[in-house]
């Protein structure tokens, strides 16, 4: 799985808790939109609103407290718009905290609320976060300012109802399966790929039963496997694994809808299958013993994680796993010691014979060093480029992972200490006019391509340059009328750059590397298979040519992404 770079949402967020936070999103380059507060709290509902909101990026300056301030409002659900009774609202903001429910219509108030900056919440249980109808992650978030002697009304909260998964495990007899645990496996775009990835998950009790509740809209496929117990003879057989509508390897394709608010039922049949012994030993181990070995299911986030299996190591360094099904497996084993790591990776391919004498040799992790220098057309007779300049190093292999980046003073050096060898690429962002020009090392360009990288991976020359361009323009809905959008620049072997509109749809986006760009409107930039050619050719976009010190104008058309 390969990482991702800031406007994706973590995986954890998308199953939160029962909470809506009101948020606002300004418009871009620092524009202050100051409507009145029945324009910007109620009308749609999706959102709350801001008085005297700072420009976009400037810390508001907080008001002064007093407690002449208040407001009302109804919580509703997003999907029926009744109002939700014995709903908790908290107000929170100068230092402050409280909370109300709302009536049997949904309504609630404060009064005598503390002025000034505050934002606040909703929740009641059987409800999701409110962030359905927002702009997605990335955009810039502002609370709102409540004025002295200025009542704001008819604030309106939309929680959305959490759908539910029920359902019964049994094995080939028909008996029930306690114990047995059942994942969620959401279907998400990851680095502009859609795969799974792991969710909520539930164990079964002594009737079998399962319920899995808070899942937010989208597709899933539901796998239930037996917690076999350890130590189980090669010979054994032992409880295997089933998913439904069908296995995760199968794509999008394989998942199944869910709608807020829905329950729905999936039973599981687990059957016995064979199973294998794995073993051999691990070499390198410190004094101090406390390593962990795992084996780990290769293919998917979510086969890694119904597929995971722990094992002790032995005094002598040998190791048994038992009670393995056939498929592609990794060793991993990780020990930190006084700042210093070793690891190991063994890849595995189990079919129906016991594997012994298995090598598990734990080494150090390498460290790569870099510099940062860069061209200035402007001039620039500073270090700022550099010291507004951060990266990181991704791998496809979610498993990999090192230590921080480590600048000298001036930013013009660093080392990335503890990496394991594998595939790279970099992916990072100057500030301002500069951008990543190149990062090379070995003739080859980490900023465009995937580079090996071990411990004779050499030094990382990485350029900053002032000779961008930008793009600006506006975005229109299918009624030709100005929508706020998310925008999104494609150029071939770089990551995407995104930005939102402002609320009438206008946008500029600079910092650009002179070339050929291609650039798309969205309603929801989470959704959108970049990296998947088959999946783009469905979606028209706008070609530009970006040249130095010039804005080029693009008008966009913004397209609807189904799940």
């Amino acid at each position: 799985m390969r990482l991702v770079y800031a406007f994706f949402i973590p995986a954890a967020a998308l199953f939160s808790q029962t909470q809506a936070v009101i948020q606002t999103y300004p418009p871009m380059q620092g524009t202050v939109v100051m409507p009145s507060v029945r324009e910007q709290i109620g009308i749609s509902g999706a959102v709350g609103g801001v008085l005297g909101a700072a420009p976009m990026g400037v810390r508001p300056q907080m008001q002064p407290v007093s407690s002449d301030c208040a407001l009302d409002g109804t919580v509703v659900n997003k999907i029926t718009g009744e109002g939700i009774p014995r709903a908790q609202v908290i107000l929170m903001g100068q230092g402050q905290q409280v909370a109300t429910a709302s009536d049997s219509s949904g309504r609630w108030s404060f009064v005598n609320a503390s002025c000034g900056q505050v934002q606040f919440s909703a929740n009641r249980p059987g409800f999701l976060g409110g962030m359905s109808g927002m702009p997605q992650a990335g955009a810039p978030f502002r609370p709102m300012i409540l004025a002295p002697a200025s009542a704001v009304h008819d604030v309106k909260i939309q929680l959305v109802p959490q759908a539910v998964v029920i359902g019964r495990v049994v094995d080939d007899q028909g008996d029930p399966v306690q114990g047995a645990q059942v994942s969620a496996m959401v279907s998400r775009v990851v680095a502009g790929r859609r795969s799974f990835m792991p969710g909520l998950a539930a164990q079964t009790n002594d009737l079998g039963e399962y319920r899995l509740a808070g899942l937010t809209a989208g597709r899933y496929v539901f796998c239930a496997r037996g917690l076999n117990p350890m130590g189980i003879p090669s010979d054994s057989n032992v409880m295997g694994e089933r998913c439904y509508p069908g296995p995760v390897d199968g794509g999008a394709a394989s998942a199944m809808p869910l709608n807020s608010g829905s329950d729905t039922k999936v039973d599981f049949t687990l059957p016995r299958v064979a199973a294998v012994r794995i073993s051999g030993v691990v070499t390198g181990l410190p004094k101090n013993m406390g390593v962990a070995i795992n084996l780990v299911k290769r293919g998917t986030p979510a086969a890694g994680m119904s597929g995971s299996r722990g094992g002790a190591i032995r005094p002598d360094g040998t190791f048994t796993i038992s009670g393995v099904t056939s498929g592609p497996y990794t060793i991993t084993a990780d020990f930190w010691e006084g700042g210093r790591r070793l690891m190991a990776r063994v890849p595995l391919d189990v079919g129906t014979a016991d594997l012994e004498n298995v090598s598990v040799a734990l080494e150090p992790g390498f460290a790569v060093t870099g510099t940062v220098r860069y061209e200035s057309r402007s001039g620039a007779a500073d270090s700022s480029p550099r010291q507004q300049f951060n990266f990181n190093l991704h791998t496809a292999d979610g498993m990999m992972g090192g230590g921080g980046v480590q600048w000298n003073k001036d930013h013009s050096g660093f080392t990335i200490p503890e990496l394991p060898p594998g595939n790279y690429r970099l992916d990072g962002y100057a500030q301002g006019k500069f951008y990543v020009k190149s990062a090379m090392v070995h003739g080859r360009d980490l900023s465009k391509e995937d580079v090996a990288l071990g411990p004779a991976a050499g030094v990382i020359d990485i350029v900053l340059s002032d000779e961008s361009g930008s793009v600006e323009g506006q975005v229109t809905g299918p009624e030709d009328a100005p929508v706020a959008s998310w925008v999104m620049v494609l150029a071939d072997g770089r990551q995407p750059r995104n930005l939102m509109t402002d609320a009438t749809g206008k946008f500029k986006l600079g910092g650009l590397m002179p070339g050929e760009y291609k650039v798309y409107a969205w309603d929801d930039a989470q959704q959108v298979e970049y990296a998947n050619p088959d999946w783009m050719r469905r979606y028209t976009g706008v070609n530009v040519s970006v040249t130095a010190d010039q804005t080029v104008q693009a008008a966009l058309k913004q397209a609807s992404v189904a799940q």
